[in-house]
């Protein structure tokens, strides 16, 4: 009987180390939607979750046509279009709670090309990060290490003000009144701030 245990033993813990860990909505990196917040600084950052500044956010890509966006990602969870503009939001895992992935498009209505094309790409999920390691979850400290921003817009959440750090370089950083990065919001490099980020936002106040 002794001996039969022993044997037991090593295989119950065999059994542990072989399983396969139950799954969670922290749990689905695939897409670009993701609600996982683990972040590696220790290796090169694969393509579908990097961070190019005035090019492109994981699967999504500046001046791209939208509909291939969208044949990537799948049917947004919400947004709104009028007037050949949209804006298209996922949800990680579909929870209107967790991460958020919002592309702004728009088409030059009246010319030869009327493609709905992406302008503005805006994450909110530490998942996605630049090749300096930058992402949402970065202080405003870290941020400025590896970027000159200067403060572009601000707004009003309750009793509370976020402010929009814009770059000449494409990329963008909301920051929480704790100084800590909550979005990231990639665009055409040089665009004018009245200009970029007012898609994202009902609210907004454009410093001048």
């Amino acid at each position: 009987m002794r001996y039969s245990l022993l044997l037991l033993i090593p295989a119950i813990w065999l059994a542990a180390c072989n399983q396969t860990p139950k799954s969670n909505k922290h749990d689905n990196p695939s897409a670009a939607v993701t609600d996982s917040s683990s972040n590696s600084t220790q290796k090169p950052v694969t393509a579908d979750k990097l961070i190019v500044p005035g090019k492109s956010i994981g699967q999504a890509t500046i001046d791209e046509n939208s509909a291939d966006v969208i044949k990537r990602l799948g049917k947004p969870d919400g947004g709104d279009a009028a007037m050949g503009k949209s804006v298209s939001i996922w949800y990680a895992n579909h929870d209107t709670t967790g991460y958020q992935t919002m592309i702004y498009a728009s088409r030059q209505m009246g010319t030869a090309d009327e493609t709905s094309r992406v302008k503005q790409i805006k994450i909110t999920s530490p998942w996605f990060t630049t090749a300096d390691s930058v992402h949402a979850g970065s202080t405003l400290q870290q941020i400025r290490q590896h970027y000159q921003v200067k403060k572009a817009a601000y707004y009003n959440k309750g009793n509370q003000q976020y402010t929009i750090y814009g770059t000449t370089q494409g990329i963008a950083f909301e920051v929480d009144p704790q100084d800590k990065c909550v979005a990231v919001i990639v665009y055409e490099p040089d665009s004018q701030a009245s200009g970029v980020y007012l898609p994202f936002y009902s609210n907004l106040k454009v410093v001048e």
